[in-house]
C-alpha cells in the first residue's frame, strides 16, 4: 500500500492528539509513505504553535523528530508538485498548501490520508483520480493496519518451504534411527553425542537439507523476514504481529541462512496462528 500523509497526520506521530492511534497504523513496515517536502515546515509550525500555547514544555525534542520524517517518508520536492498543486488550488478555490498533498498523491499513485474532513470533499470534486480518506474512516484505517504487516512471501512459497522442512526432518529421523540402532543392541539404547554428531553431519549433506538451504537462499530479504515472523509466532510468543515484524526486520541481517533454515520447526504452527 502507498499513502501520502499530510501534516495533520504526521504531527500525531510526535504529539498526543485525537487520532494518534490511527495515525500510527500508517507507520507499518510494509506501507510505502510519501509526502511533499512542505510537510517539514508545516509540522515544525504546528510544534511552534503548541509550544506558544503551552501545550508542550519543550519544542526542541519534537522538532528533532520532525527533522527525521524523511527516514520513514519519501519526500517529493515541491518543484515537482507546484504546477499541479497550483492548478488544483485555482480550480477548487482552496489553499495551495493542501493541494500540494493532493498533487503528491496523484504523482505517486497513492492514497491521501488526512485528518482534515474538508480535503476528501475537495479531492472528490477536483481531483477524482485520487483517493482520499480521513483518520476517522474506520474501514480505511483497518485496511492500512493490515497492509502495514502483510506478508510479502506467497502462501504457495510458504507451503513449499514447509514441505521441504518435512522432507528434511524425515531424512533426519531416518538417519537418526539408523544411528540409534547401530549405537547399541541393548535396551534401553542411548545415542551418544558422538553418534548424534555423525547423524547431523550425514543429514546436512543430504539432498533434502541442501535443497531446503537453497530455497531459503533464493528468498529475498523481505521473504526471509516473513519466515522469521512465522517461526516466532509458531513458538507462541505473546505479542502483536506488528511487534514480531518490527523485531524481525531489525534482526534479519544478524541471522545467517542456516539460522533461518533451522527456524523451520515452527513455520507450520506460525502459519496456522497468523494465516489460518
Amino acid at each position: 500500500m502507498r499513502v501520502t500523509v499530510d501534516a495533520s497526520v504526521a504531527v500525531k506521530w510526535f504529539v498526543e492528539e485525537d487520532g494518534r492511534r490511527e495515525a500510527f497504523t500508517l507507520t507499518g513496515p510494509r506501507i510505502e509513505r510519501h509526502a511533499p517536502d512542505l510537510i517539514l515546515p508545516e509540522c515544525a509550525n504546528v510544534i511552534w504553535k503548541k509550544h506558544r500555547r503551552g501545550e508542550i514544555a519543550s519544542a526542541q525534542a519534537f522538532v528533532d523528530e520532525v527533522a527525521r520524517i524523511s527516514e520513514g517518508v519519501a519526500l517529493v520536492p515541491g518543484a515537482e508538485l507546484v504546477r499541479d498543486a497550483a492548478e488544483i488550488a485555482l480550480r477548487a478555490g482552496h489553499a495551495v498548501y493542501d493541494c500540494f498533498y493532493i498533487a503528491c498523491a496523484r504523482l505517486t499513485d497513492s492514497i491521501l490520508v488526512t485528518s482534515d474532513r474538508r480535503l476528501p470533499k475537495i479531492v472528490t470534486r477536483w481531483a477524482p483520480a485520487v483517493t482520499a480518506v480521513t483518520l476517522e474512516d474506520e474501514k480505511a484505517m483497518a485496511r492500512s493496519e493490515a497492509a502495514g504487516v502483510r506478508f510479502i512471501i506467497s502462501p504457495a512459497k510458504v507451503e513449499e518451504l514447509i514441505e521441504a522442512w518435512d522432507r528434511f526432518m524425515a531424512t533426519w529421523d531416518s538417519v537418526l534411527e539408523d544411528t540409534f540402532s547401530s549405537a547399541s543392541t541393548e535396551r534401553p539404547r542411548i545415542i551418544s553425542h558422538e553418534h548424534r554428531d555423525i547423524a547431523k553431519n550425514l543429514v546436512q549433506t543430504s539432498p533434502a537439507y541442501r535443497r531446503l538451504v537453497e530455497m531459503v537462499q533464493n528468498l529475498d530479504h523481505q521473504e526471509r523476514v516473513d519466515l522469521i515472523v512465522l517461526a516466532w509466532a509458531g513458538r507462541g510468543e505473546r505479542t502483536t504481529r506488528r511487534h514480531l515484524l518490527d523485531r524481525a526486520l531489525h534482526m534479519v541481517d544478524e541471522l545467517d541462512i542456516i539460522d533461518i533454515v533451522h527456524l523451520g520447526v515452527d513455520w507450520r504452527e506460525g502459519r496456522a496462528r497468523l494465516v489460518g
